[in-house]
């Protein structure tokens, strides 16, 4: 609406330049002051309506106070009263649920970790993969390093014989007598005791000491006649008469 009234005064500013241009040029003159006129009473029926409107808003808002101004008013509002919180000592006391009540407790979910590795069996097994990939010193070494950290475990009997078995392996037979001469003295009535004594007296038997030779065979067909190993030792007894 503002902007209407501003576009009919811009209206009757230029016609009465015009008029003023036009003065003394008679009927002409009095057509244009007759338009003036009309336009002036548009204006003055515009600003009427202007006037009602804006009474109009300002009861509204005199009885709506929360409600903001309208869009192109400028009818200020009045700010709401302040909310009264009740005083604490007037609220109810909180009253805890009864246990019955109360939601059980989800079960707290149970992680499996994995057992850690065991040492000891890792480096025996590790000694014993060499052994049978026939890497024989890195065995030794490896088995060696076993029954020095692990003197007490039940592995060493079959890891000194393995030391052994790795020297014959090698054709180093004077090696391998000394090592099957350890599993003997350690483990005398050891599972390893049959097949030591047959590989120490086969190892004497290479070298060409025939006597210890049969002393050995014969002690194992003696104290254990029922062994693989026995039947073996006895085979080679013939051989050395």
């Amino acid at each position: 609406m503002q902007q209407s009234l501003g576009i009919l005064y811009d209206r009757v500013y230029s016609l009465e330049r015009r008029v003023q241009n036009f003065e003394g040029q008679g009927q002409r003159s009095a057509d244009l002051y007759s338009r003036i006129e009309e336009l002036q009473m548009k204006v003055g029926a515009l600003n009427g309506r202007v006037e009602e409107l804006q009474y109009r808003l300002d009861q509204l808002g005199k009885a709506q106070p929360s409600v903001g101004p309208l869009p192109g008013s400028d009818v200020g509002t009045t700010a709401p009263p302040p909310s009264v919180q009740p005083p604490a000592a007037a609220l109810p006391p909180t009253v805890p649920p009864p246990a019955s009540a109360a939601k059980p407790a989800a079960p707290e979910a149970r992680v499996t970790l994995p057992e850690p590795e065991d040492p000891e069996k890792m480096q025996f097994e590790k000694a014993t993969q060499l052994f049978s990939q026939g890497k024989y010193d890195a065995a030794r070494k490896e088995y060696a390093a076993f029954i020095s950290k692990h003197p007490k475990s039940d592995k060493v009997e079959t890891a000194l014989f393995n030391i052994a078995e790795s020297h014959y392996a090698e054709k180093q037979y004077q090696a391998a007598i000394e090592a099957y001469q350890k599993v003997l003295d350690r483990y005398p009535n050891g599972s390893r005791v049959p097949q030591a004594l047959l590989k120490q007296g086969s190892a004497f038997q290479q070298i060409g000491d025939s006597t210890a030779a049969h002393i050995l065979l014969e002690r194992l067909v003696d104290r254990y006649p029922n062994s693989p190993q026995a039947q073996e030792a006895q085979k080679k007894l013939k051989q050395l008469r």
